[in-house]
């Protein structure tokens, strides 16, 4: 109504008049905060935009990687979420068994872990080898 030409950022969501559809613009909130749920491009906020959504995401790096920081769902890599995150991880296979190819700790098994793995016919996870074990995870018997 002042006869300014509409643009992203005026806080009035543009509309196709021709088409009488929205199109333009998702959304125009008016501002330049980048954590809420319109960005200042005028689009809603989403998971893997780039920007993180304060309340909604915890990070989002903009990347449809699970290898980094951040997956692709915009919560942070951990250890038993299913992805070997990059340079941290040797394994990660998503699930809470000690005795398999990768531990809960996202390690890969080695004899001396304390966990007893295929070939190993005991792992008391300590270097001693006077007790009932040998730190070569056989028997000492």
């Amino acid at each position: 109504t002042d006869c300014v030409i509409a643009r992203c950022g005026d806080g009035i969501p543009r509309q196709d008049i021709a088409v009488g559809q929205e199109g333009f613009e998702a959304c125009d909130d008016g501002n330049e905060n980048e954590t809420d749920a319109c960005l200042s491009t005028c689009q809603l906020a989403r998971c893997g935009d780039g920007e993180v959504f304060a309340g909604v995401e915890v990070c989002d790096d903009g990347n449809g990687s699970n290898f980094d920081d951040c997956l692709d769902t915009c919560t942070p890599a951990s250890c038993g979420d299913g992805f070997i995150h990059a340079g941290v991880e040797e394994c990660d296979d998503g699930n809470d068994d000690d005795t398999d190819t990768c531990t809960n700790n996202c390690e890969k098994p080695v004899c001396g872990d304390g966990f007893v793995q295929a070939g190993e016919q005991c792992d008391d996870g300590n270097v001693s080898n006077s007790d009932g074990c040998l730190n070569t995870c056989v028997n000492n018997i």
